[in-house]
């Protein structure tokens, strides 16, 4: 049983482990995050399956990253990448509206959550390619602009997802030791895009066509109101004077307050199945499962446990890409787990009220379709490349262990050196018994003497 797995699950053991245990934890999560399972109603059962068999596909899209090799994985991911800008901009411009964005085709898929896999393969490609100057010269702005426009088609809908995507390749550049002036380049110019278009969409009339309609679709209130509202809760509280204002305040901030409320009441923890926030927050199996997690397990088993995994998934990336033999490899596990490890904190901090609120699920765990079987994805691709790690290793001892043998040429040199060897040896026998027999003759004629 032990060879079967270090046969097809080659790979780095911890990252391995990793992974099983977020799916064990999402697992119990979800089934306690569901209502019905109060209810007893018996749908909590099929649920639970759905959920399951999410991970399956997960699981099994993992395994078909992690067995391919380099070269198929990234001609997919320039495919896979082009199609998703092509559903991302007929999302943008006829895509049906959910709360406020159209962020999927039919509610179930998301190109967006395709595109981190996506660009993080390709930027590790052109970031290995850079290393050419005159590829570096011919190729960055296109890179640049593939780039802007993926994550300008997700800026629209979703703010908190381009940024979580932009990141991570920002880390990519500066970890493959792209020149900075071209690092300032990428950086400054989609910051100052997003100004002067908050700037035109302040002073551009409202209408029901034209520009205004496009600017419309950025939301730029929307988010400036999220911010605005994020900080001012407080002082909004502390200046109400009747129970109505603070009842008002309570169902503009709901899911934020009983957020708290169930970290708040975690100490400890309820137990699992014992949740009382779950039923008040209405994304919990999604967008605030970090909350219920605490509530139900407690600060140090739930809420730092769950932290824990993402650390040592950080660590562990740290350690491997201190052990690759090329740049593509090392950029890659920084990529995937940057990704990873960053929208894990981008949640967990709004759970507990440091961000307002972003719709961002926490990795592995929360419920989900496209966002595990991506998530899936980005390990297939750390394990991946620690494999390759694993199999050079192997390499290396069997090459030492096992004696070469010796090439023709090498056995000619082999003859050659022990004829000359065997010549020189009996040069050096002859002229000792030469100089022995002169000894000898020496000696006689002076005892005759």
């Amino acid at each position: 049983m032990n060879n079967f797995f270090r046969r097809y699950f080659k790979g780095d053991p911890i990252i391995w482990t990793i992974y099983l245990l977020l799916c064990v934890v999402s697992i119990v999560a979800v089934f306690s995050a569901s209502s019905d399972a109060i209810s007893g109603s018996g749908r909590a059962a099929g649920q639970i399956l759905r959920h399951v068999a999410f991970i399956a596909v997960g699981f099994g899209t993992l395994l078909a990253v992690y067995s391919l090799p380099l070269r198929s994985i990234k001609f997919f991911s320039f495919i896979l990448l082009f199609f998703c800008i092509a559903l991302l901009g007929y999302l943008l411009l006829a895509g049906s509206m959910h709360q406020g964005a159209a962020r999927s085709l039919g509610g179930l898929f998301q190109p967006s959550e395709f595109v981190k896999f996506a660009l993080i393969v390709v930027t590790a490609f052109f970031v290995d390619e850079f290393r050419n100057e005159e590829v570096l010269k011919r190729w960055f702005k296109i890179f640049c602009f593939v780039v802007w426009a993926t994550v300008g088609l997700i800026l629209p809908m979703n703010l908190s997802q381009a940024i979580i995507i932009f990141i991570p390749i920002l880390i990519m550049l500066i970890v493959g030791a792209v020149p900075w002036r071209n690092i300032a380049i990428f950086v400054g110019v989609p910051i100052v895009g997003i100004i002067l278009l908050s700037v035109v969409a302040t002073v551009v009339p409202k209408t029901d066509g034209g520009v205004s309609s496009i600017l419309g679709k950025f939301r730029f209130e929307t988010w400036a109101g999220r911010f605005r509202n994020h900080i001012d809760i407080v002082e909004q509280w502390q200046k109400s004077d009747s129970n109505t204002e603070k009842w008002a305040i309570i169902r503009q901030y709901d899911q934020v307050i009983y957020a708290k409320s169930a970290i708040y009441d975690g100490k400890i923890g309820v137990a699992p199945g014992n949740s009382v926030w779950r039923n008040r927050l209405q994304e919990v199996s999604k967008d605030f499962i970090f909350a219920m997690i605490v509530e139900e397990y407690g600060t140090f088993i739930g809420g730092l446990g769950v932290i824990f995994l993402y650390l040592w998934l950080l660590w562990r990336g740290g350690v491997l890409i201190r052990k690759v033999d090329t740049v593509f490899q090392a950029v890659v596990i920084v990529g995937a787990v940057t990704l990873i490890v960053f929208q894990a904190f981008v949640h967990i901090a709004v759970n507990v009220g440091l961000l307002p609120v972003t719709g961002q699920t926490l990795p592995l765990i929360s419920k989900g379709g496209t966002s595990i079987m991506v998530m899936g994805m980005l390990f297939g691709l750390i394990l991946g490349m620690s494999r390759k790690i694993e199999e050079k290793d192997e390499s290396t001892e069997n090459n030492t262990d096992t004696p070469q043998e010796p090439t023709d040429k090498e056995t000619e040199t082999n003859d050659t050196d022990l004829i000359i060897s065997t010549e020189e040896e009996q040069q050096n026998k002859e002229t000792f018994d030469f100089i022995e027999i002169t000894n000898t003759n020496d000696t006689t004629a002076t005892k005759d003497s």
